[in-house]
């Protein structure tokens, strides 16, 4: 298809032919060929300009290629299902390519959202969610791998301000939203396919089990665990760059105003109004990587809002979170453990740190944020013990980034505030922990007096 000799105009011709071929194996060997060529700087320019752009379109279109509609009938069906299984899985993992390396890159998303490319992905990652949980059918692999790759698209084209509100901007038709809901959401018009794609992401029933490095016969992942790198290509979790989607969104103030909305549930075991934020933060603990990296960088963009801060640390109780991904196996001394969440000492030295480091820096940021949002912030901080986690971690830190940014935390946490005196942030902490003690000390004889009384202007919610 692309032998050498060829005038160079002629073999792109013939490329486009092929995309657009009634013969499924001729234009399924052309999506292959699309995905090979968009590794090369050369061909990315020119699958853009040739034909004023009518080899890209092709390509775009074959992403929602439908063998069904093409197939004369059972027989015929049965005879070209497998290789049109692929032709919209490689379409679609060329546009992932083309879109995020290179200095085309930003040219292609530009494109990709003239060409309203986002409603067309939502059509794919929203559909055929009974195939998808059949785990075993040829099918089925073929729909994880093009939700996936679909998905990745989409994180590409929101990371740009247009990409961004052209997501948490769309909506279902008029006729599929209730008129009660449709009053409350006149103005935040994200609801129906935002929360339905939220609703999937949250889904464990179209999460397959991750292969371990032992059973890839590769010992290289380290501790069996896949690194981001590894997984973005892999189908096993179709709807794992739907974080990156969410980090993307929430740098817009709509984006963060869906997430932010109160989520009312008649789900047992969860509680009623709370938010999407809170729903989407267990993600931290995912065994998925991409999760993990997406949901930090949420919260990162959640903590940009100053307005916030209080809920974030007093409601939402973010702080151990956060600081859950960041400690390790050290053991901690009988002070250090002091006022800190047991969750973050109990698993002793089986604890494991955060290796993904985007990862870690976004949770470093958020703490950032946090101590930069005021006084009383940096108080509850101190007063959960935040200092002890950032200490540890940074003993072990290899990037020199976040080795900065958690130095930044440092001395925001450990000076004393503006107009009072030295040493005072520190006995704000052992003062606070004194009077718990005290209190306790005093429950075996009058329960009233081990209670925080109101005059003590510390938040004791946070201490076990």
């Amino acid at each position: 298809m692309m032998e050498a000799g060829h005038d160079e105009t002629h073999l792109y011709e013939e490329l486009k032919a092929f995309l657009i071929s009634d013969r499924v194996d001729v234009r399924k060997k052309a999506s292959e060929a699309v995905v090979q060529i968009a590794h090369e700087e050369e061909h990315r320019q020119k699958i853009l300009e040739h034909g004023d752009g009518v080899l890209f379109q092709s390509v775009i279109r074959n992403c929602s290629y439908d063998h069904d509609s093409t197939a004369g009938g059972d027989a015929a069906e049965a005879t070209v299902d497998e290789g049109a299984l692929m032709i919209p899985v490689n379409s679609l993992h060329a546009l992932v390519y083309l879109s995020s390396i290179g200095t085309t890159a930003n040219l292609y998303i530009d494109k990709l959202l003239d060409f309203n490319m986002i409603p067309r992905l939502l059509e794919i990652v929203l559909s055929n969610s009974k195939t998808l949980s059949s785990s075993e059918s040829k099918s089925s692999e073929a729909l994880r791998s093009k939700i996936n790759f679909a998905m990745a698209l989409m994180a590409n084209l929101t990371r740009t301000e247009q990409g961004a509100v052209d997501m948490v901007g769309r909506t279902l038709p008029e006729e599929a939203v209730s008129s009660n809901s449709a009053k409350a959401h006149e103005k935040l018009r994200v609801k129906v396919t935002m929360d339905l794609l939220l609703d999937r992401y949250r889904n464990p029933a179209f999460v397959q089990q991750f292969p371990s490095a032992s059973e890839e016969g590769d010992t290289s992942f380290g501790d069996n665990a896949l690194t981001v790198e590894q997984l973005d290509s892999l189908a096993f979790d179709p709807y794992q760059h739907f974080a990156a989607v969410l980090m993307n969104t929430t740098q817009t103030e709509q984006g963060r105003k869906f997430l932010l909305q109160l989520h009312y549930t008649t789900t047992k075991g969860e509680e009623d109004g709370t938010c999407n934020f809170q729903r989407i933060i267990p993600q931290l603990k995912s065994a998925n990587p991409i999760r993990r990296r997406g949901t930090a960088g949420t919260i990162r963009n959640i903590c940009l809002d100053k307005d916030s801060s209080w809920w974030l640390l007093n409601v939402v109780k973010i702080s151990k979170d956060i600081l859950y991904p960041l400690a390790g196996p050290e053991e901690l001394d009988v002070s250090e453990k002091q006022g800190l969440h047991p969750d973050l000492w109990l698993e002793g030295p089986d604890k494991k740190r955060e290796t993904d480091q985007p990862t870690r820096r976004y949770l470093v940021e958020s703490i950032l944020l946090l101590c930069a949002s005021g006084r009383r912030s940096r108080e509850q901080l101190r007063l959960e013990r935040t200092y002890v986690i950032l200490k540890w971690a940074d003993m072990v830190e290899e990037s020199e980034e976040v080795s900065d940014c958690i130095n930044e935390c440092v001395q925001y946490l450990r000076r004393d505030e503006e107009g009072t005196e030295e040493g005072s942030s520190d006995a704000l902490v052992a003062n606070a922990y004194k009077r718990i003690v005290e209190s306790s000390n005093l429950s075996g004889t009058t329960k009233k007096q081990a209670e925080p009384t109101e005059e003590m202007d510390v938040n004791y919610d946070v201490v076990d």
